[in-house]
């Protein structure tokens, strides 16, 4: 069996002879695999290794006497760990079936509802301050192609999640940045899934700084990790940014687009609101901005006697 050397996209041509269970194919994030029921059935499965839903799709370009028990093809979110997708079963027993098929995914949520308000905490110190840098090709609006803002700090300085979420991802064993020199393409970064399916990005950090691991829940106002950077060379920066995935129509073939969210950001004396470019700010981490997504636990009522 040939892989399809692309990094989504999977072809599979499949005959009668097979074994009982095998695994179509495997990567990092996503692996799918078909299993013979008792009837002569194919159960096909998937299991997500990543701490977010991904949208897996599954079609086929060659399905000769066989038929499924789900709509085709298949196009739905499989959320982290084990899902079954669909059966397909021969339509005659007695003939030979065959079926080629192609996979794509994509992680994020099919329909996030992102709140474009939603409050988020200066990922810095609390009482620290930092001059802040909009890093975008256009003037944003409510969402941009691409909105990252960039936080001058200094190596070592501790960076603190700025809204609850697991960690989706971890990478900080580059030390290119610490020594001064550039890191594009091989910045040390944390990735965590929000509550609404967005990502937020916390970048650049040093090198083995990180606080939190991959699967892990963390709160608003939490460390994670501490800033990269040499003292007298390239400097010290926080890269934050917040973005989704929003799929189009399924007329304009399911495509997934990246969107940026201009992200709304609580400041000492400020309070909420869209940082400007090159101005100075304190970080403050009230209750009410901490708390916001904390569900309050409904009291008890007493039961009273009769």
């Amino acid at each position: 069996m040939v892989l399809n050397p692309g990094r989504y996209k999977f072809p599979f041509l499949f005959f009668l002879l097979i074994p009982a269970c095998i695994t179509l194919y495997s990567q990092r994030i996503i692996e799918v695999k078909y299993e013979t029921d008792a009837r002569g059935g194919y159960i096909f499965s998937c299991y997500n290794y990543a701490y977010c839903n991904y949208i897996l799709d599954l079609g086929f370009t060659s399905f000769t006497n066989l038929k499924s028990d789900q709509p085709l093809p298949f196009h739905r979110e499989v959320k982290p760990g084990y899902t079954k997708l669909f059966t397909i079963s021969a339509i005659d027993p007695q003939a030979p079936v065959q079926f080629k098929f192609n996979t794509a995914n994509q992680k994020g949520c099919m329909h996030p509802v992102i709140s474009q308000d939603f409050i988020y905490l200066l990922p810095i110190s609390p009482g620290k301050n930092a001059q802040v840098y909009e890093m975008s090709p256009m003037k944003p609006t409510d969402s941009a192609s691409w909105y990252v803002l960039r936080l001058k700090m200094k190596p070592g300085d501790t960076i603190y999640s700025a809204r609850k979420g697991v960690v989706n991802e971890v990478q900080d064993q580059n030390a290119t940045n610490d020594a001064g020199q550039s890191s594009i393409g091989t910045e040390n970064f944390i990735e965590i899934v929000q509550p609404d399916c967005s990502f937020a990005h916390y970048a650049i950090l040093k090198k083995s700084s990180a606080m939190v691991k991959p699967g892990q829940s963390v709160k608003a106002g939490q460390p994670i990790g501490l800033v990269g950077g040499d003292s007298f060379g390239r400097g010290a920066d926080l890269k934050f940014s917040v973005y989704y995935y929003q799929e189009e129509s399924p007329s304009a073939g399911n495509n997934r687009i990246l969107h940026y969210v201009v992200t709304q950001i609580w400041t000492k004396n400020n309070g909420k609101g869209k940082l400007k470019h090159g101005a100075v700010y304190i970080s403050e981490f009230p209750p009410a901005v901490l708390n916001q997504e904390i569900t309050k636990a409904t009291p008890k009522k007493k039961a009273t006697k009769k």
